[in-house]
């Protein structure tokens, strides 16, 4: 990723900072931008066309793709949208900002968030700075299929179907990277992703010793809620 001027192993903020700060605010980019190598957030669409950085599907029991941003709001006054970030994100250059595909997968689903993001990404000029990820296959293919040249990266867990949480699926989704959670982790997995020079991003990691065997291993990033822990552990040492 040209646009990311920082030595691997990336140490990325969760949510920005969601153990010193209100995770997915302004607040929380900001810290996490200034102290790591970048941040992972999570992208909605809501019913008036916003895209907004939340994690849940709903703010407070309102569903956020069937409700406007001026409603959320109400209930989330801190919410904040894709520009915004954009916006924290040019004060803060050569950092990484790995968007994930909040969306509950479907075969018909229309691809409505995946070409938004795409547009507002390509409109902001920080594409080599971005990285899309997703749990749903099927919305990583979407954005490839749009943006040919946006990097991507899929999201697994241990109880993923195996060829997805192997990482063997990688090839056929032409995916930049992998995101296993960190019970996923063990040398086989690291072994075959570096045969095939697909770079490995963590998460959740929030233990300072477990960050430090992981840069020892060999991942690309490490990606956990407080950026001051990672900032002081997430890294290997230089040789």
């Amino acid at each position: 990723m040209p646009g990311v001027q920082r030595r691997r192993p990336w140490a990325i903020g969760h949510r920005g900072a969601r153990g010193p700060r209100e995770e997915n605010t302004a607040d929380a980019f900001d810290l996490a931008l200034t102290l790591v190598d970048g941040i992972e957030t999570d992208v909605q669409r809501t019913a008036d066309g916003v895209l907004v950085l939340w994690h849940d599907f709903d703010v407070a029991g309102l569903e956020v793709r069937r409700a406007s941003l001026e409603s959320l709001r109400e209930r989330a006054p801190r919410l904040v949208t894709v520009q915004e970030l954009f916006r924290i994100a040019r004060d803060h250059p050569g950092t990484l900002l790995n968007l994930e595909i909040k969306s509950r997968p479907a075969w018909l689903r229309a691809w409505t968030l995946e070409r938004d993001l795409v547009a507002a990404v390509r409109a902001s000029g920080l594409e080599d700075r971005v990285l899309v990820s997703s749990f749903d296959p099927l919305a990583l293919v979407r954005v490839r299929l749009s943006a040919p040249r946006l990097r991507t990266a899929l999201l697994t867990t241990p109880d993923a179907p195996r060829g997805l949480r192997s990482g063997r699926a990688a090839r056929w989704l032409h995916v930049d990277a992998l995101h296993p959670e960190d019970r996923q982790v063990d040398a086989p997995l690291l072994a075959r992703c570096r045969r095939r020079g697909l770079p490995v991003h963590v998460w959740t990691v929030n233990d300072a010793i477990r960050m430090e065997e992981l840069a020892r291993a060999g991942v690309g990033g490490v990606i956990g809620d407080d950026p001051s822990v990672l900032a002081r552990h997430g890294k290997e040492p230089p040789a």
